[in-house]
């Protein structure tokens, strides 16, 4: 193969290539793969009806974020479940803060008042990630 014919198939190949890379448009519009849900761990549901203190419900667990300035909430359903079961939305987004980007557990709560009965509010909890269940939390623990 002689130089022109070479210089002329790498033009080609690498030149093709920058012109398809440099299309905003085209490449704006490619599918990008779902986010998976994230990690969880050490999720608990509790009545809280210790003596000294308000009575109050709570759910309390770790959820892997995909960067040091991202923050993790449990937010509480709009949509109705079952009787006896709380569900919740787990919700994360990004801050402005600068952050590392090495993935990092963040302790996520959500609280409620309840009542001195000792029975709980909620037989169960749900946790729901863009709209998946990701977490079922089937027992609650009474703290008296």
């Amino acid at each position: 193969m002689d130089w022109k014919r070479l210089a002329a198939v790498i033009f080609m190949v690498f030149g093709l290539g920058f012109a398809v890379a440099g299309c905003g448009e085209e490449e704006n519009q490619s599918t990008q793969p779902e986010a998976a849900a994230p990690r969880l761990q050490n999720f608990v549901a509790i009545l809280n009806i210790m003596p000294g203190g308000a009575p109050n419900f709570y759910v309390t667990g770790e959820v892997e974020v995909p960067a040091g300035n991202y923050d993790a909430r449990l937010v509480k359903r709009e949509a109705e479940t079952a009787d006896g079961v709380l569900a919740l939305d787990l919700e994360m987004e990004q801050t402005d803060e600068m952050g590392t980007q090495a993935l990092q557990w963040r302790l996520v709560r959500y609280d409620e008042a309840a009542s001195t009965d000792e029975k709980p509010p909620y037989t169960e909890a749900e946790i729901y990630y863009e709209g998946a269940l990701i977490e079922r939390i089937p027992n609650v623990t009474v703290a008296q």
